[in-house]
């Protein structure tokens, strides 16, 4: 007797687990018209976050037109447990007796339901579906997305009356949410039991800034509906009715943002997100010292905003202290779809090395959280070397002839030489007549030398670079003090600012000015300044050597 009632109670225990287990399955409706959709609703206390419904079976009489997916606690006989619910929009295709067949989701089976699904005449004839003149259809994306997280709210006003235009809909504001208005309204037409609604769809983005419980208020629709008192009589506002409906409340539970992501990463959900980068001039080839290399990032991402995009180091942490960054400003731009937001991040970054040799530059980790498929995702850029010569060494390393061939390939040259002979010829004797000319004029007393221009001021460098720097050209600035610099020194512009700090310091102003900076904001004063300091030290270093020559008559 006593084995007889331990194996009820298992009996019945094991029945409780079945029934606990079981995929329930539900619709908002059973009796609907053709063109209408309606509303499935899946719920399972077996099935984990992860796990999806086999929805192949419905393709054939329905068309799926959304899916979204929410974890919930339920509480049965005192017993709390977790419960996982799937709701799916699904449109008829054709009229008739319908059937939502079994679904399976981890191996539970739903019972099949049926439907009735009424054309457009039907529909007409059929007193069962009664609406308001007047109502509101709201929808989210999410019921509980993640902080930060785009949800997409979609209200639809519909209306069987004509309306005036001084219909208005109160603004959305949501305490600890950032909200996006994506366009303008939308209107067009639904037929719904037999009747013709007109539409008003309005759409938004809301990011939730905190976890936990968020409200989406209520939002109050006024408008104004036509109620003739006589057919004659012309429709204004003061003969129309004054109606208002408001929209139900929607809670969403905001979820915080999961252990699993990287606690070092800033915090990014999105759709769907790419990295892509941009060179100038190609890294692969050589570059020479001061010579810039131009890096371009640029993240692209749906369901975010610009100004969620992170930042990325053009560098790296370990970057040489021979490389100089000149970064310019970001580049950020949002756009706004009814699908939600389209953001874009551009960062530029002037790289010069001051140094000859090879650097390796890091390569980019860009850590997001895929909100559609509930994972973490990674966006990689590969490490990428560069390698930098000195002027003398980059002419060096040119192409070599291979042994016993000529330094240089046999070009048939005697055409341009024979031209360039012709020319040189050409030259001299047109000196000569120059000369002699001016000594005939001497002559006869018509020259003096009053006439004398005195130094040719072409190609003076100098004289360039005074120019330049009084009309604050800075890249011509530049030019001028690389050719400058090159008649002062054998080794360059970067041996003589090392050799004098002032010039130095003005440099590297110039070429912050240059690579990275806005070119109007540079004024060539200081540069000026330190080149003539050089000159002057340059003409006291001339007069104390020749101060120490010994005297031409020494004493006796």
């Amino acid at each position: 007797m006593i084995m007889l009632r331990y194996l009820l109670l298992a009996l019945l225990s094991l029945s409780w687990v079945n029934q606990a287990l079981a995929l329930e399955a539900s619709v908002d409706r059973t009796r609907m018209q053709l063109g209408d959709s309606l509303e499935l609703t899946l719920e399972s206390a077996a099935s984990n976050r992860t796990a999806r419904p086999d929805l192949s079976e419905l393709e054939d009489a329905f068309e799926v037109r959304a899916s979204r997916q929410m974890s919930l606690v339920s509480q049965q006989d005192g017993r709390t447990q977790p419960v996982t619910r799937w709701i799916i929009t699904l449109r008829p295709r054709e009229a008739g007796y319908l059937e939502i067949p079994s679904l399976t989701v981890n191996g539970q089976q739903s019972e099949p339901i049926s439907l009735m699904v009424l054309t457009a005449d039907q529909a007409a004839m059929d007193t069962a579906i009664e609406l308001a003149p007047i109502f509101i259809d709201s929808e989210i994306d999410n019921e509980s997305p993640y902080v930060q997280a785009q949800v997409l709210l979609t209200l639809r006003i519909f209306h069987s009356v004509s309306l005036y235009d001084d219909s208005t809909l109160t603004g959305l504001d949501i305490p600890g949410a950032r909200v996006e208005r994506l366009g303008e309204p939308l209107n067009y037409e639904r037929v719904i039991g037999g009747v013709r609604h007109g539409v008003i769809e309005a759409r938004y983005a809301i990011y939730p800034q905190h976890s936990g419980l968020l409200e989406i208020p209520a939002q109050l629709f006024s408008a104004t509906i036509l109620v003739p008192r006589d057919p004659s009589e012309q429709f204004s506002a003061r003969t129309g009715q004054l109606m208002q409906v408001r929209s139900p409340t929607i809670q969403l539970d905001v979820q915080p943002i999961p252990d699993t992501f990287p606690a070092d990463a800033q915090w990014l959900p999105a759709r769907q997100l790419s990295l892509q980068q941009h060179w100038q001039p190609d890294p692969g080839q050589d570059l020479l010292i001061g010579e810039p290399l131009t890096r371009t990032l640029r993240i692209q991402a749906s369901g975010v905003l610009a100004s969620q995009l992170p930042g990325l180091n053009h560098l790296g942490a370990n970057a040489d202290p021979a490389l100089r960054l000149y970064a310019d400003q970001p580049h950020l731009d949002t756009e706004f779809s009814p699908q939600g937001a389209n953001a874009e991040r551009e960062d530029s970054a002037a790289i010069v090395a001051q140094q000859s040799g090879e650097y390796l530059l890091d390569g980019l980790t860009l850590q997001w959280w895929d909100i559609d498929n509930d994972r973490l995702q990674t966006a990689r850029l590969d490490p990428q070397g560069i390698r930098v010569k000195s002027t003398d060494s980059f002419l060096a390393d040119g192409p070599k002839a291979a042994p016993g061939e000529p330094a240089y390939p046999a070009v048939l040259l005697w055409p341009w030489q024979l031209l360039s002979l012709v020319l040189a010829l050409m030259l001299a004797a047109t000196g000569w007549l120059l000369w002699r000319t001016r000594r005939q004029l001497q002559e006869f007393g018509l020259d003096s030398d009053d006439n004398d221009t005195g130094e040719d001021a072409d190609n003076n460098p100098l004289a360039d670079l005074q120019t330049a720097c009084r009309h604050n050209q800075p890249g011509d600035a530049r030019k001028a003090l690389e050719a400058w610099a090159k008649q002062q020194d054998s080794e360059g512009l970067l041996n003589l600012s090392q050799d004098h700090p002032e010039l130095g310091e003005a440099l590297e102003h110039l070429n912050a000015t240059l690579f990275g900076q806005n070119p109007d904001a540079w004024r060539g004063k200081q540069l000026w300044r330190a080149v003539r300091r050089v000159i002057q030290e340059q003409r006291s270093e001339t007069e104390a050597d020749n101060s120490e020559l010994p005297a031409l008559y020494p004493k006796v």
